[in-house]
Parts: structure tokens; C-alpha cells; sequence
């Protein structure tokens, strides 16, 4: 069994090895990820330098269309009316355009890490802490893959009812290596409850195997991000009071830090930035480009030629942040305004080539001001409103001037509201974080002013439309007749 693994295994590993970059010295560390493929599964030191690849594959389906995709499918982006022709189509929610995160990627890394699980039970003599660290990364990696995979190809789970025929499906559950044309090779896609339970059984079993002492370093799976998923996946799940009690561990972890007005801006200029639970780290020479990076598509400076600029605020995210500023709110100053062709525009400012050179910009795929809102929002749901209240007064007193901060909302549908704005403006330009609340939450999605944004004259789109589900690749239909295309498609 394990010669047959290593026979597939060279299939697919040159294309790993080419992927394996190191990041600062902490990787620079980890073993060497350029020996063979039969050596790299055999080995502590092997299995290692895999994890340390599958984090810089990480880093190229997380970049600008996780971060940006969800912006436009939503009511925070749009594509200025000169551009460049990319992602023109996701404004107007064509169909596909929800698939912006690789489905053939995901197994692919999904794979990966099941054959590194696989191989670990062969390894004798090694460290039981190193050996804890890798099995604790490569499940809280495993849970990721499949929360992402969950997110685009299937209803959320809390309004998963059929609302289309032949709905709701989730996804191919994969727990073994592929080792080929097998009955595996043919699976069924599984129920989107299965697809959930595997993530939370994998983050859980994640949070048991890291250290809780280890030093700060979000560029890999630490104690601290696996409380941060939990509380967002059983945000995501409706489960409330666990959602409350991840994110106030972590909220209480001595690792993290909320900023304030005077050191908001270094969370993006900082290397990590203080807030980040989870972000992904770039060299100079693995930087994702102009067209890769968000700083690329959502920046544009003409009287220095930088930036593609396609990718614009809409009008009623940019009257939000002006609302804001009114306020004296530290995030209004994350946009500014200037001029595309003959339309004049809003560009966002997270991303901006702060460490010195453009489109060299961590991303942010966790901070800690999440965890205030996923509490706030529990809390709201578990009718504590006092609790939601002082969570969000607490957090508001970081953002903006404290005359404005106070939160005296009793109603729960008032709660919810103010939470999800806050929300928008806190998270624009980061994981796509309002598409998937408007998805998760039931709600149609808006698409901004009539007469200025791109699709706004037609109105939302209906939560239950099939567009607001990714459609899996044509090549996985075909070559598995057991796996059923999502309705629409």
C-alpha cells in the first residue's frame, strides 16, 4: 500500500516542490522541501517541509479573489467603467463567478495532508512534540481546505432547505489518500452537515494537539488561530454559545491585541500585523504581482502609472465610511477617492506595498476585532443583550471617537444590524467577508445605488438564486459520474 502511494506520489510532487518557498526565518528553519518525494513522506523532517509547501500553495488561493471576488459578488465592490477586463463579470453575479476559490486545488492540498496523516503512523523515534505540532497544523489545514470548499459549493449551513431542486448537496468528503482510478476516485458528494462535522472534528482535534505556549507567528496554524476558526465556524453553524466561548478565549489570549485609532494603520503596515491571528507572508520574490494582489486590482495611482485600478468601492459602502468618518472612525481613512477615465472612483488603502516595494502586502485572513463581532453577534442571538452591548461599546471605543461609541440598542433585529455594518466596514477588502455574511445570514444580496453601481437598476439578487453557489468544475462532472453538479449549472 504505502509503494503505491509513493508511485502517485511523484506525480504530484514536482509540482509541489516548485511551490515550496521559504518565509523568514522561522521557515527558513524547517527542513529543506526539495528531496525526493519517496524521502518526503518518509521522514518527520519530510513531512515537515510538505506543511511548509502546502502554506505557500496557501498563499495563491487566498490573494486577491478570496479577498476580493466576495467584495464584488456583494454590495462593497464593483469594476470601474475603464478597466482592464478582469472580473468584469463578478459585479453582475454571472454565473460561476461564485467559484472564485479552485475546487481541483483544494482536493488537491486535501490530499496532500491526507497522505501526510497516513504516512505519520510509519514514523518511528521522532519527537512527540514535533510530531503533535505537524498532525495539530495539518488538521486545522484540512479543516480550512474543506470550510472554504463548503462555502462556495454549498448552501450555508443554516439555510440549507431546499431552495432549488436537487438541493442542498456538500461535498466530496475525502479522509484517505487518492492512491488512483479506485472506487475513492468516484465518490458522492456528501450532506453539508458531514462536510461541517469533519471541519469542526478536524479544528477540535487541532486545538488539542498545538501547544498552547507557542510563540506568536501567525503565518502558521498556532493554538490561538484554531480558537479563532472554531469561533467562526460555529458562527457560521448557529452554534452561539460556542461561538461566544471560542471568541472570548481568544479575545482573552495573551497574543492578541485590538488596536486603537493612533495604531490602526499598523495592522497594515506591520510585519505581523498586532491584530493577526492568521495571515499569510510574503518574500520579495513570491509577492503575487499587480494582477495577483489586491493592492494590483484595487489600487490605482495615474500620475505614477501604479495599480490596474479595476476594482472600485460602491457608492453606498463609500456614504458608509463617510458616515463613519463623521465620527471620527479610524477605518474611514482605508479608502480614498480619485479619478478612472471619466468616473470618478473610491479605492481602498489596506493593501498598498507598505513594506517598500508594490503588491508586497501580508494578507489578513483572521484578526483579532473578528472575534468582538462573532461575540457581539452570539451574544445577540442568546438574547444577551447587555453582554452584546458591552462588547461592541468596547470595541467601537477602539474605532472612533468616544462620544459615538456607546451601543444602547435593546431589539435584537437593531443588534444584528449594527453588528453586520460594523462588520462591513470593518472587513472591506478582507476574505470576502460580506458575501459570506449575507449568505450565511439568509439575505439577499444587495448590489448598491441605481444609476451609479454595476446591476444595482435590477435589485438584489434573491438569496436562494443558484448563482450564490459556485458551480464545480466541469472536469470533476466528467470524470465522476457519482458526483452531482449543483442546480443551475
Amino acid at each position: 500500500m504505502h509503494k503505491n502511494i509513493i508511485i502517485f506520489s511523484i506525480v504530484f510532487s514536482g509540482v509541489l516542490l516548485m511551490g515550496l518557498n521559504s518565509c523568514d526565518d522561522f521557515l527558513e528553519n524547517y527542513p529543506r522541501a526539495s528531496m525526493a518525494s519517496e524521502e518526503a513522506m518518509a521522514t518527520l523532517d519530510g513531512i515537515e517541509a510538505t506543511m511548509t509547501g502546502l502554506y505557500n500553495r496557501m498563499q495563491n488561493y487566498t490573494e486577491r479573489d478570496i479577498h476580493i471576488s466576495g467584495e464584488l459578488l456583494s454590495d462593497q465592490m464593483d469594476i470601474a467603467q475603464t478597466n482592464h477586463g478582469r472580473m468584469t463579470t463578478y459585479p453582475m453575479n454571472t454565473s460561476g463567478t461564485a467559484s472564485f476559490v479552485s475546487w481541483a486545488g483544494r482536493y488537491d492540498d486535501i490530499n496532500r495532508l491526507n497522505m501526510m496523516f497516513y504516512y505519520m503512523g510509519d514514523i518511528e523515534d521522532a519527537d512527540p512534540d514535533r510530531v503533535d505540532q505537524v498532525l495539530g497544523e495539518a488538521h486545522a489545514m484540512r479543516a480550512y481546505c474543506y470550510s472554504i470548499l463548503l462555502n462556495i459549493y454549498a448552501r450555508p449551513p443554516m439555510y440549507q432547505t431546499p431552495l432549488v431542486e436537487g438541493e442542498p448537496l456538500g461535498v466530496i468528503i475525502k479522509t484517505e489518500p487518492f492512491l488512483g482510478l479506485d472506487e475513492s476516485s468516484f465518490q458522492e458528494r456528501g450532506t453539508i452537515d458531514e462536510g461541517w462535522d469533519l471541519v469542526l472534528d478536524d479544528f477540535e482535534r487541532a486545538e488539542e494537539l498545538l501547544p498552547e505556549s507557542n510563540p506568536r507567528y501567525p503565518y502558521r496554524f498556532t493554538h490561538l488561530a484554531v480558537l479563532g476558526h472554531l469561533a467562526r465556524t460555529h458562527l457560521y453553524l448557529g452554534n452561539w454559545e460556542e461561538a461566544a466561548s471560542f471568541a472570548e478565549r481568544a479575545i482573552d489570549h495573551p497574543d492578541t491585541e485590538l488596536t486603537d485609532q493612533g495604531t490602526y494603520w499598523d495592522n497594515w503596515t506591520g510585519v505581523p500585523a498586532p491584530e493577526s491571528m492568521f495571515e499569510s507572508y510574503h518574500t520579495q520574490d513570491d509577492r503575487p504581482g499587480m494582477a495577483g494582489s489586491v493592492a494590483g486590482m484595487a489600487t490605482y495611482f495615474p500620475e505614477d502609472g501604479i495599480g490596474y485600478g479595476d476594482v472600485i468601492l460602491r457608492q453606498d459602502l463609500i456614504n458608509l465610511l463617510e458616515e463613519y468618518r463623521d465620527k471620527g472612525d479610524i477605518r474611514s481613512e482605508m479608502f480614498y477617492y480619485s479619478q478612472k477615465g471619466d468616473q470618478d472612483v473610491a479605492y481602498q488603502l489596506k493593501y498598498n506595498g507598505y513594506r517598500g516595494m508594490r503588491y508586497w502586502d501580508n494578507y489578513k485572513k483572521m484578526r483579532v476585532s473578528e472575534m468582538y463581532l462573532i461575540a457581539a453577534e452570539a451574544y445577540t442571538e442568546l438574547d444577551r443583550f447587555e453582554d452584546a452591548r458591552d462588547i461592541l461599546t468596547y470595541f467601537r471605543e477602539h474605532r472612533m471617537d468616544p462620544e459615538y461609541a456607546e451601543v444602547t440598542l435593546n431589539n435584537k433585529e437593531d443588534l444584528i444590524d449594527l453588528i453586520l455594518t460594523e462588520r462591513r466596514v470593518e472587513f472591506f477588502s478582507e476574505m470576502s467577508h460580506r458575501w459570506f455574511d449575507l449568505r450565511r445570514r439568509g439575505m439577499d444580496i444587495p448590489k448598491g445605488v441605481p444609476g451609479i453601481d454595476t446591476y444595482a437598476e435590477q435589485g438584489p439578487i434573491e438569496f436562494q438564486d443558484y448563482r450564490n453557489v459556485g458551480n464545480i468544475p466541469l472536469s470533476e462532472i466528467d470524470s465522476n459520474p457519482n458526483c452531482v453538479q449543483n442546480p443551475g449549472y
